[in-house]
């Protein structure tokens, strides 16, 4: 099943799937599909072998829904991708068209990357550098998450570079976010 029939699929975006089988199923294959066609598209067909899951996805509170690593090089590196969405219908940042969001207590960002620091394999000892996106499923948060994939997995830039893009990318997040006072 491709992409495209993934999100043609009735019940997509699948916000239901804490209670829908089909949906949770569909979900999990959203997210694999989305990976492996970032994979794909690089051209390089043997990196998707590369990339072992590691976890299986969580139903109740979706971290992971996709857990990925590559085990290939000395230094290991994970993909965890959380899924999100604006259950409590705060103030939204619309990634496609940017504006000021004003907000009193919190809002919402759907699209949500950040790097661990500190992770281990299971050894306890053998370090892991790991991309985590809490991401919502939108157009635009997919064509960040192709992104953040394809710098992470595919061009397997540096942290420091990884890092570089994700400040990069919350500047942009915290210039269109303004805390107004809370009203009493």
């Amino acid at each position: 099943m491709t992409l495209d029939q993934i999100k043609r699929h009735p019940y997509y975006p699948f916000r239901d799937f804490r209670t829908n089988d089909l949906s949770f199923l569909m979900l999990e294959l959203y997210w694999a599909e989305l990976f492996r066609t970032v994979l794909t598209e690089s051209g390089d067909y043997e990196a998707i072998e590369k990339w072992i899951p590691q976890a299986p996805a969580d139903r109740q509170d979706s971290n992971p829904i996709l857990d990925l690593m590559d085990r290939s090089t000395s230094r290991l590196r994970e993909l965890r991708i959380i899924q999100r969405f604006n259950t409590e219908d705060l103030p939204e940042l619309d990634l496609d068209n940017p504006a000021p969001i004003h907000f009193s207590e919190d809002a919402y960002v759907p699209f949500a990357p950040g790097l661990t620091y500190g992770a281990t394999d299971e050894d306890g000892s053998t370090p892991v550098d790991e991309l985590v996106i809490s991401s919502d499923i939108s157009e635009a948060c997919e064509r960040l998450n192709r992104e953040f994939i394809k710098k992470w997995c595919v061009d397997r830039v540096s942290v420091e570079a990884m890092q570089q893009a994700l400040d990069d990318y919350w500047n942009f997040v915290r210039k269109n976010l303004i805390e107004s006072p809370a009203t009493s």
